[in-house]
């Protein structure tokens, strides 16, 4: 069906509640007695048979039997008859009845309003939040700017009907036209070249986290990408849609940890200290609780990257590098057969703080060593074990009053959040939250030792 009549579904309850409301007693307001209601009136009508019809299935022929007074929009046999041939149905019971009861809602307004009465502007209607837009100009009536008034001034006793050659439509704003609303256009391409639009103009709901246009202009300096190589990348649907939830997550309902992505890996709220949350500990939330009929957008400013590696992964292919930082550290765990330690997937949730190669070096000269291999195998054991911290923490996470507890045994880091330190060791930006599967690395420019 039409993605036009998929987002109209509309609570009955509502409806009657919303036509209650603003109807008043039709007594007062009678036109001559022999006139019948609304219902009646456009069921007597053969070019009405189709909306009377709809009517019936959308159960609001009481509400136009009984209450007013309304005018009515009513679409003629042929208007229907080409909405069917636009969404693929053969006939008005195709069409689900809640979707029916949106659309007829948006013909109906209040008040009896005579054809000469009409003057141009905007006319709330019993759809929820939405208008009708009239031009009047001369004898001349468009509503929406293209529907044309065919026949004028039916009179029925509780209200009046004006035939119309189409069948009205309130503004769609799906998630997709709602990111080109607010300027996501390197989202909305990215989305399109990812085959993922028409996802995103379904019903849903989903919640998008959407990178703004300079997020991704910092996201393809920082990784030496070309907008096309971006665009032409075969992980791209994946890239995306990791940056989807599926629901309706408004920024009310944000909670520290992680959410599952339409790629069944987690992204990770985090909260800093002043109070600003964050994402997989490098995409701040600049706004929040754009409304689309389809879901809800946040906008980040950069871009998240699903994980594809454990933490051995990462420092083992990092170590191969011409400009490898972790070639001492891998030796280390190899060493000591700590490998198994640092694999694992989503499930498991660890920190580790890395120190760098010239981390090492230095503590070498400060032990008057060679290498590694001049160290005692359980000194070094629990030197790597004091760098492991089992949980997931970005440095979002982190407070100077919660000294964190380590994979060895009764030993503690503590943290100063002000000067970026673990014990006495700088965190180091460039290797600053880098997310893995099975959790978190953060570099670091000395070893840590237990027993200082």
């Amino acid at each position: 069906m039409d993605f036009k009549l998929r987002f109209l579904p509309v609570c009955l309850s509502f409806i009657l509640g919303s036509f209650l409301f603003f109807s008043c007693n039709i007594e007062g307001d009678l036109p001559p007695q022999n006139e019948v209601n609304l219902f009646a009136t456009a069921e007597d009508i053969p070019e009405l048979s189709i909306f009377s019809e709809a009517v019936g299935l959308a159960l609001l022929s009481q509400p136009l039997s009984e209450l007013g007074p309304f005018t009515v929009f009513a679409p003629s046999n042929e208007a229907f008859e080409a909405l069917f041939r636009e969404v693929g149905v053969s006939n008005v019971r195709q069409i689900p009845a809640d979707v029916l009861q949106g659309v007829l809602l948006y013909h109906i307004v209040s008040g009896r309003i005579l054809s000469k009465n009409i003057s141009s502007g905007s006319f709330p209607t019993f759809l929820p939040e939405t208008s009708l837009t009239i031009d009047v100009n001369g004898s001349t009536i468009l509503i929406n700017e293209s529907t044309s008034i065919i026949r004028r001034d039916i009179e029925a006793e509780n209200g009046m009907i004006h035939l119309v050659d189409e069948v009205l439509f309130p503004p769609s704003n799906t998630i997709m036209e709602a990111l080109e609303s607010n300027g996501n256009t390197i989202m909305v391409q990215a989305l399109i070249a990812a085959g993922l639009a028409e996802t995103l103009a379904s019903e849903g709901p989903f919640t998008v986290f959407a990178p703004s246009n300079s997020a991704f202009e910092r996201f393809l300096e920082d990784n030496l990408l070309t907008g096309t190589e971006f665009i032409e990348s075969p992980l791209l649907d994946t890239f995306l849609s990791y940056h989807v939830v599926d629901g309706l997550l408004p920024s009310q309902n944000f909670t520290v940890g992680p959410r599952e992505t339409r790629v069944d890996l987690p992204i990770y709220f985090s909260e800093a200290i002043n109070g600003n949350l964050w994402l997989n500990g490098i995409a701040g939330i600049n706004n929040t609780n754009i409304n689309a009929d389809n879901g809800i957008i946040h906008v980040l400013d950069y871009v998240l990257t699903p994980p594809t590696e454990n933490m051995l992964d990462y420092l083992q292919n990092t170590s191969t590098a011409s400009d490898a930082e972790f070639r001492i550290l891998v030796q280390a765990v190899q060493l000591l057969g700590l490998e198994a330690d640092l694999q694992g997937g989503v499930d498991e949730n660890l920190t580790l703080f890395a120190p760098t190669d010239a981390a090492f070096e230095n503590l070498f000269d400060e032990l008057g060593i060679n290498g590694l291999e001049d160290l005692d195998q359980n000194t070094l054991r629990d030197i790597l074990l004091y760098h492991l911290v089992p949980e997931r923490l970005f440095s979002q996470d982190l407070r100077e009053d919660e000294p964190l507890q380590t994979a060895l045994e009764g030993a503690s880091l503590e943290l100063n959040i002000a000067d970026q330190l673990v014990n006495e060791a700088n965190l180091l930006p460039d290797f600053l939250n880098t997310l893995l599967l099975n959790g978190v690395i953060h570099g670091i420019d000395a070893v840590l030792l237990p027993d200082e």
